[in-house]
Formats: structure tokens, C-alpha cells, sequence
């Protein structure tokens, strides 16, 4: 054996070598034993422990603590703050007096200072603490739920990212070292409220984001940016220079009025709904939602608020769920991943709730929101539900029109430096003014008068009306408590834009449909007639679909990739209406098939799955070909 170059090193070496042979020969005396012996020595080790415990001389009991710790000082906390017993803190950290056979020592179980500072509970009545700990002269503030810090190993999983002074081997000393404290220390440690979300607390107040009194606590991840991005800048009189270039554009007007009218929703019992603005690119439209954020958060697109529909549903529902009365936000709907993200998103959302999930997904989440969504093509050209459109107020014409463009610029200017100051001076008005009964009657009355101005002639601007009216009564509002600078648009302007419209956007199955007659009427020669086209026919671009014989039974066949390309050109989705054409109809369907409205058809040699539209959906022998 090679002897290590450090004597005291090998020295220490041979002792322990030494001490593993004499316990190897003592195990092997006492397998030697009979049980009389066994006993005999039972007997003899348990005096001589006995004679050692009543010997231990005065020098090895551990020094008393130092003197108490300054948590007043340090943490901000009551004077009459205790260390409890078998525990010391000093500035190096946290430790315990633990024993170790006939002996006990100091042992350190934390690095830092490390207490509970205050304790919350939540809407839910779920209850969670703020940890405190000194990090480099500087406190680092930290809330958690009792399930972690009854769990040691899961509160160094939670915040050993932030710099929490506890290792791993110690995390059992940890859990026992915050009971204990918090335990000693109840009377003394503040307790207070959490927000989960923003907007109606379950209290009655309104928290509009993070730096007001009330401490938010997000549920989950992904909603602690847009949190954040729920932040004051600049100055309401600036923001309200800024919003008065708008005077003379309802688009960006009736978004605006929309933010405002997401805390109306509670106190007069409206479910949310869907504001979308459509229109080609490079119009506006995003600076427009961003003009509507602007009344409650940062409006830029480096901030979290301003999200995309570029998400999952769960996503989307998780960020849904950050507020209960505030305005929310998913630009372009030409990004989404599929059509059913926007389908059953703005179909669910008046339910106030996302669905019901198993296997620990995030399963019912609740909201209460207006909802501002942009996109090149209507919200509603996604949606398979025959009652989608009385969830959704569609702006189709371009929000700052062709000459807005430099009004567009300076305003997006404004409000990327003055954001976040009318929604909280809106909600505090609000607030004053649903303090007594007859404020909140007032309110409704209000309220009532304007959706019966807006019921329109139809059951589906009837079904609008009381959403248009909160939006309008917003406006009202926010000029009258000296928030937005212009007067409101009159009723009439409302009715012009929501109550005298058509019911054709509630019937997209049969305008898509209408679009695919129109297509095949005008492409006639791309069509394959059986009998009568010849191999040499094809065109370049390959045949639009086929039909029978003359004499057999009617019917259309088109490729799916096809129909899908010419309604997507149309600002329609195949996935969105699809389920209309088989109610209405309009389509061969087949138990046999898979799926069962794609059948097998031939052209020619070719054999390949169609979309067969009966008489009823596409009938050639009546269309206006040629």
C-alpha cells in the first residue's frame, strides 16, 4: 500500500483500520456466545451505560445561545419574536441541539436565517406562508403553501432555485424547525389575505394587479408573467391625451369600452363573452387590442399580458383564469395550432368555467372576462356551434381605416408609456358606486334601458343585446367619472354596429357551402364526369372532384385537401363547419368508412377517399356551370 505523503493523514488511517478489526472480532465473540452469556452481557452494558449517563462531567453539556436574535431588525418582525428551545439563530443561519449518544452538539440545519414571516390564506381557505431568508445582506421574501414546508425536500425543490438556504440531508430538521418556530411564535406572526387572481374578490374588493395592497400569489407558472405585466406606468392624463385620437374611430372605441366594461360583468350578472376583430394584416388590428389592454396592463408585446393563440386550450383556459372582472387577450387567430383551440374556447367561454379534466390536468378552471381576440378572418368562421354567435361581437372593418395609419402610430407610443392607470380608477369609481342598494340599482336600470334600445329584430341581436349594452353603458361610465376624454357614441351608432346586423355569421355551414356551389360552378371543366371525360381532359392543376354518370344517382365528390384549400381561401375552416354539412345533410355518410364522411371513389385507375355531397349540399345538375 502506498503511504500517503501527510503522516497525520496515514496515522489516522491505521486507526480507523484498526477500529474496523476489533469490531469484527467483537461481532464474532458475541455469535460465539450461549444464551447465558448473551444475557450476562445485557445485563453488564446496560449498568455501565446507566454509571456513564450519571458521570457525564459539566464540561460536555453545549454552551448556552448567544444572545437573541434581532428578528425586528432583520425581518421586520414583532420584538416579541422567540427562538424556541432546542433551537439558536445567528447570522450564519439555523441550528439545533441534537444528541448523539451519551453526548449532544450544535448541529447547523439551515445557512441562513430562516423563518415564517406571515401567514395567508386564499379565496379557497387554502392557507400558505411567507418564508423569509438573508441572501448576501439582503432579505429574499418567498410564499408557499403548507404542503411544501411540511414537506422538506419539496420546499428545496420549490425554492432551491431562489436561493433557499437548506441542503437536501437537512430537510427533515427543516420541516420540524418551521413547525416548531411558527408553533412558538403564533401570536406574534401576522396573518393576511392572498389573491390567487386579479379583478372581484370574494370580499368585495377589486385587486388590478400586484403592486397594490393585496399580495397576489398566482396558481400557477405560467400566469406569473401576465401578472406582472399588470403594472402602472406613466400617467392617466397622458393616457387620456393619447385615447382622445380615437374620437373619430368606433373600432378602437368599442374595444376600449369593452376593458371597461369586464368589471360590469359581476354586478349586473353578465357571463363573459368574446369581442373579436377581424380584418387583413397590417390594419391595426393588434395595436387596437392593445389599446383595449392598455386600461389595465402593459400593453407591449415583450409584456405577458398581450398572449397569443398560438397555446393549447389548457393554456389558453390558464390564462383565462388569472382574472375575475379584467379585460384578457389572444391576438391573431390565424396562429392557433387548430380550429377547435378557438371553436371551444369562445363557445365555452360564457360558462365562466374550463372543462372538466382527470390524471391532475388543471380541471374546471374558473374566469369572468371580456375577452379581446383578434385574426385575419372572424373568430366565429372557426366555430362548429350553431350558437357561437350570440357569444361573440364581431368587428369586421378595419379599426383605423386607410388613412388611420399615423393615428395608430402615436397612439401605440402613448400607451406603451402610459398603461395601467384607467382600469384601477375605473374599478375604484365602480366600486363607490355599488356601495348601496340604490347605486346598484341605478346601475341595473341603466343597464336594462340601453339593451332594450339594442334588442334589434331577431332573436340573435336579442341574444347580443345585454353584452352590447354593458359595453356601451362602460363608455358611458368611463366618461362620466372623467376617465375617457370623448362623449359616448350614441345608441344609435350601436344599433348600426351589432343590432342591425344579419344572422348570416350563426349559419357558417351553408355560406361555406354557398362558397364551395360558387367554386364548382365557375371550375366546371376541372370536374371528372364519368362517361364523358377522357384521360387527356385533366387539367394542370388536377380534377376539383368528380360526378356520376348521366342517368345515375347525383352526386359530388371532392378531394378533402381541396374543399379545405377553397374554403381556407374564403376565411373558412373544413374542421369548423364540417359537422353542419352532416347535420344538414349535405354529405354521403357511411358506418363502413373511416371516417365515415370520407367514401372511397374512382377516377379513371385512381382510387382515393372524397368528401360526396348529396343533392341536397351540391346538386351539378342545377348549379349555374359553363
Amino acid at each position: 500500500m502506498t503511504t500517503p505523503e501527510d503522516p497525520k493523514v496515514f496515522e489516522a488511517f491505521q486507526k480507523q483500520q484498526k477500529a474496523k478489526a476489533r469490531e469484527a472480532k467483537a461481532r464474532e465473540a458475541m455469535e460465539a456466545m450461549t444464551e447465558e452469556e448473551r444475557a450476562e452481557y445485557a445485563k453488564w452494558a446496560a449498568s455501565e451505560e446507566e454509571k456513564a449517563t450519571a458521570e457525564i462531567p459539566a464540561q460536555q453539556t453545549p454552551p448556552a445561545p448567544p444572545a437573541i436574535f434581532p428578528f425586528d431588525d432583520v425581518f421586520g418582525m414583532d420584538p416579541k419574536t422567540a427562538t424556541p428551545e432546542p433551537y439558536k439563530v445567528n447570522r450564519r443561519g439555523v441550528h439545533v441541539l441534537l444528541a448523539f449518544g451519551t453526548s449532544s452538539r450544535w448541529v447547523q440545519i439551515a445557512y441562513a436565517p430562516l423563518v415564517i414571516t406571515k401567514a395567508f390564506t386564499d379565496a379557497e381557505g387554502k392557507q400558505s406562508v411567507e418564508l423569509a431568508w438573508t441572501d448576501r445582506g439582503k432579505v429574499v421574501r418567498r410564499i408557499v403553501s403548507r404542503e411544501a414546508i411540511v414537506r422538506g425536500r419539496e420546499l428545496i425543490k420549490t425554492l432551491g432555485g431562489d436561493g433557499l438556504p437548506v441542503l437536501d440531508s437537512d430537510s427533515r430538521e427543516i420541516e420540524r424547525w418551521l413547525a416548531v418556530f411558527e408553533a412558538t411564535n403564533e401570536p406574534t406572526i401576522p396573518t393576511g389575505y392572498v389573491a390567487r387572481y386579479l379583478g372581484w374578490q370574494p370580499d368585495g374588493t377589486f385587486v388590478s394587479g400586484p403592486d397594490g395592497d393585496t399580495r397576489v400569489e398566482v396558481t400557477y407558472e405560467e400566469q406569473k408573467g401576465a401578472a406582472a405585466a399588470h403594472r402602472r406606468a406613466g400617467t392617466l392624463d397622458k393616457w387620456r391625451a393619447g385615447i382622445g385620437q380615437l374620437e373619430g374611430y368606433p373600432v378602437p372605441r368599442v374595444v376600449l369600452a369593452a376593458s371597461f366594461a369586464a368589471p360590469l360583468l359581476k354586478p349586473l350578472s353578465i357571463p363573459s363573452f368574446t369581442v373579436d376583430i377581424s380584418s387583413r394584416s397590417t390594419r391595426g388590428k393588434t395595436t387596437c387590442l392593445q389599446c383595449g389592454l392598455s386600461v389595465w396592463a402593459d400593453p407591449s408585446e415583450d409584456a405577458r399580458a398581450l398572449a397569443s393563440w398560438r397555446t393549447t386550450l389548457i393554456g389558453a383556459e390558464k390564462h383565462l383564469n388569472l382574472v375575475r372582472g379584467l379585460v384578457t387577450t389572444l391576438d391573431e387567430t390565424m396562429t392557433a395550432e387548430s380550429p377547435e383551440i378557438v371553436n371551444n374556447l369562445i363557445y365555452d367561454l360564457p360558462k365562466n368555467e374550463g372543462k372538466l379534466r382527470g390524471g391532475g390536468w388543471p380541471s374546471g378552471l374558473q374566469w369572468q372576462t371580456v375577452l379581446l381576440s383578434t385574426g385575419e378572418r372572424p373568430a366565429l368562421s372557426y366555430s362548429t356551434h350553431q350558437g357561437a354567435a350570440a357569444r361573440v361581437l364581431s368587428l369586421t372593418t378595419s379599426p383605423f381605416g386607410d388613412g388611420g395609419g399615423p393615428v395608430a402610430v402615436a397612439l401605440r407610443d402613448c400607451i406603451l408609456d402610459n398603461h395601467g392607470q384607467a382600469g384601477p380608477e375605473f374599478a375604484r369609481r365602480l366600486i363607490e358606486e355599488i356601495s348601496t342598494q340604490k347605486g346598484r340599482d341605478a346601475l341595473r336600470a341603466e343597464h336594462e334601458k340601453l339593451r332594450e334600445q339594442l334588442l334589434g329584430t331577431s332573436d340573435m341581436t336579442g341574444r347580443r343585446a345585454p353584452k352590447v349594452a354593458v359595453i356601451a353603458l362602460a363608455e358611458r361610465l368611463a366618461h362620466r367619472w372623467g376617465i375617457l376624454p370623448y362623449e359616448p357614441l350614441p345608441v344609435e351608432r350601436w344599433q348600426r354596429m351589432f343590432a342591425d346586423v344579419q344572422e348570416e355569421s350563426d349559419d357558417r355551414p351553408e355560406m361555406a357551402m354557398d362558397v364551395l356551389r360558387a367554386h364548382v360552378a365557375s371550375n366546371a371543366a376541372h370536374i371528372f364526369r364519368r362517361g364523358e371525360s377522357k384521360r387527356d381532359d385533366q387539367p394542370h392543376s388536377g380534377w376539383l372532384g368528380l360526378v356520376p354518370a348521366p342517368g345515375g344517382p347525383s352526386w359530388v365528390a371532392i378531394p378533402p385537401e381541396k374543399a379545405r384549400k377553397i374554403l381556407a381561401d374564403a376565411g373558412y375552416s373544413l374542421d369548423a363547419v364540417l359537422q353542419g354539412w352532416i347535420d344538414a345533410g349535405y354529405l354521403e355518410v357511411s358506418d363502413t368508412q373511416r371516417p365515415k364522411h370520407l367514401i372511397q371513389k374512382k377516377i379513371l385507375s385512381a382510387q382515393a377517399k372524397y368528401l360526396v355531397f348529396t343533392p341536397k349540399g351540391l346538386d351539378y345538375d342545377t348549379l349555374d356551370v359553363g
